[in-house]
């Protein structure tokens, strides 16, 4: 019974998750249908996460991640406004739901509290897996992705590089917390499971490849390259296994170029690689990063007030597309460097919310509780991966990233929350010995 229990919990979640994740992209499959069907499918989800946040309220007697929830709460106050005013409130529900991710905080706390942590690894890695073998598998067969009515979470074709395609797909981050885990699990695992953590770790590396944003890899790069350097320096992993694990590579590495280089196959590989000569996305070319520079520069002219500073221009605030080009309904109410793009629409007050509650405040209690449990420090990488991401790209509005960081945070908060309530440990006893009889304890 309780095993079945378990079961149930662990698909009821991947099915609830993968709502806010866009794993099994319905709302772009109901889009498709009907819009209208489209539109009742994402007010459904805004009213889950409603109910969702009461459940977690009433439980805990309390309102777990508060500042969080207060970040999430912005883009009502927009809608309110807008309407008590007669402004237009265009634009205003689209944040509604691309902050529905960070609305959700305080039920994924209570999630995160009353689960062990194989249930949450599992739910996790469950969700991250199905993202990236869908990823992979539009990258391999193109016909799959949608050719009309693209939605925020369909796995799409965006652009072609050559002769591959560049796949656009939700959940990215949720991929590079399950490379993280994988590649812990490769550290620690038996000898008998470590090449399945050995396969799954390579299909988490090229979900992130077919993506092909040439930041994206850097820092993903970057950040995996730590975690790797953590796990050789701790005492923890067996030196054996540091040692089996380099050899692995070098030969695995030693191998490949083997047979590229002394194959028919390196004659291949040539003229592969000559057909990808001068693309934008195999080269470190910067006219991508100033047009992004020329949109931020050009949607902060439209702050002229103190109240505009402190609370933003709005959500029902445009700017074109393409400022060389500009077309009539490309508009567009989010910038792509993502702390720009929440200071530009919620103010100085949204970005604070932002920094402080998602980031600052689990990294802070993290590094003071040090809560000693296996998914502490994948949590925290995929956090700052999340964070670095965001200095140049769409991250925080949308609903797939957004929930990522916000279930990173909420498992730090959860597991430090459980380590302040620990029973402290019993304090040393000293014998004193009694002038007439046995000696006598007391406390040291």
């Amino acid at each position: 019974m309780q095993l079945r229990r378990r079961e149930t919990d662990l698909w009821l979640h991947v099915g609830l998750f993968s709502l806010y994740l866009g794993t099994f992209s319905v709302f772009g499959f109901a889009r498709r249908l009907d819009p209208s069907l489209g539109s009742a499918a994402q007010l459904g989800l805004l009213l889950l996460t409603w109910l969702l946040v009461l459940y977690a309220v009433w439980r805990s007697r309390r309102l777990p991640m508060w500042g969080v929830v207060l970040l999430a709460l912005l883009p009502y106050a927009h809608m309110v406004w807008f309407t008590a005013t007669g402004e237009s409130t265009a634009g205003a529900f689209s944040y509604v739901y691309k902050f529905s991710g960070f609305l959700i905080a305080p039920y994924l706390w209570l999630w995160a509290r009353n689960r062990d942590e194989g249930q949450i690894e599992r739910t996790l890695m469950v969700l991250a897996t199905v993202a990236a073998a869908r990823a992979v598998l539009t990258f391999a067969v193109p016909g799959l992705a949608p050719g009309a009515g693209k939605f925020a979470d369909d796995f799409i074709v965006y652009e072609w590089v050559g002769p591959l395609p560049r796949i656009f797909y939700p959940g990215m981050a949720l991929v590079f917390l399950g490379l993280t885990v994988s590649l812990r699990n490769i550290f620690q695992t038996s000898d008998r499971a470590l090449p399945l953590e050995v396969a799954r770790a390579l299909l988490f590396l090229t979900a992130l490849c077919v993506n092909m944003s040439r930041g994206m890899l850097i820092l993903a790069v970057l950040v995996v390259t730590l975690l790797v350097l953590l796990k050789f320096s701790s005492g923890a992993v067996a030196a054996g296994r540091k040692g089996r694990l380099v050899l692995g590579a070098l030969l695995a590495l030693s191998g490949t170029a083997l047979v590229v280089v002394a194959t028919p196959l390196a004659d291949t590989v040539a003229n592969a690689a000559a057909g990808f000569g001068g693309q934008e996305r195999f080269s470190l070319d910067q006219k991508n990063l100033d047009w992004r520079a020329q949109q931020v520069s050009a949607a902060f002219r439209l702050v002229q007030t103190p109240e505009a500073q402190w609370l933003g221009v709005g959500t029902n605030t445009f700017i074109p597309e393409s400022l060389e080009n500009p077309r009539l309904g490309e508009v567009t109410n989010e910038l792509h460097y993502s702390y720009d793009s929440v200071r530009w629409t919620f103010g100085t007050l949204g970005l604070i919310l932002l920094i402080t509650f998602t980031m600052a405040q689990p990294l802070a209690r993290t590094l003071l509780l040090r809560p000693a449990t296996p998914l502490v420090l994948p949590a925290l990488l995929t956090g700052a991966f999340i964070g670095l991401v965001g200095l140049y790209t769409v991250v925080f509005t949308t609903t797939d990233w957004s929930f990522a960081l916000t279930v990173c945070g909420a498992y730090l908060h959860a597991r430090c929350d459980a380590r302040r309530v620990l029973p402290a440990p019993a304090r040393p006893r000293r014998a004193v010995p009694a002038l007439n009889g046995p000696a006598r304890r007391f406390p040291a």
